[in-house]
């Protein structure tokens, strides 16, 4: 399985447990994850650095930004299927 990887640039939900991460694609685009399981969740949540300024996707979602020191790899599947499935953060 090949993976790609984006930069989490923000996350939905509270800190310690987020929903969904807000991910800069290599094309510079931002896109929201689909749900995080509850245990990749809690991993993500350890490395969360402080939020900053709230933020709004184009589609309304809001979101806590963060400094952009993580790295999101992704399934490779999440091309073809538009749902952007996070499979580990560092």
């Amino acid at each position: 399985m090949n993976a790609m990887e984006a930069v989490v640039v923000g996350y939905t939900g509270p800190s310690a447990q987020p929903r969904k991460l807000v991910l800069r694609l290599p094309s510079e685009r931002l896109v929201l994850s689909a749900d995080l399981p509850k245990s990749l969740a809690r991993a993500v949540a350890t490395y969360l650095p402080d939020p900053g300024p709230v933020r709004r996707l184009a589609n309304g979602t809001i979101y806590a930004s963060i400094h952009e020191s993580l790295i999101a790899e992704l399934a490779d599947r999440s091309r073809i299927n538009g749902t952007v499935e996070v499979l580990r953060v560092y």
